[in-house]
């Protein structure tokens, strides 16, 4: 039998967390421009095989973005996403 960790072995994160969007953070809807995810929003985070999945509820409705790996932890070291666990 094989044990799944709770932890992401890359990343060092939890496979399910919640985090506060502090800055600038975007995303690409399908192959549509570029929006932004609204700042000072709770959102929760689930570690995906090569991204990371962000979704947040907006007007009642829910929201589901993906963001790669590299991405999300560019705009955690620079203080765009902050880490709540």
């Amino acid at each position: 039998m094989t044990t799944i960790p709770d932890t992401d072995a890359i990343t060092q994160l939890p496979e399910r967390f919640q985090a506060r969007i502090e800055g600038r953070v975007q995303h690409r809807v399908g192959d549509g421009p570029l929006d932004d995810i609204p700042k000072g929003q709770e959102v929760q985070v689930d570690v995906a095989l090569a991204s990371m999945v962000v979704s947040w509820t907006s007007e009642g409705q829910p929201v589901t973005v993906t963001l790669a790996r590299e991405e999300f932890m560019y705009y955690v070291d620079e203080g765009s996403i902050a880490i709540l666990r």
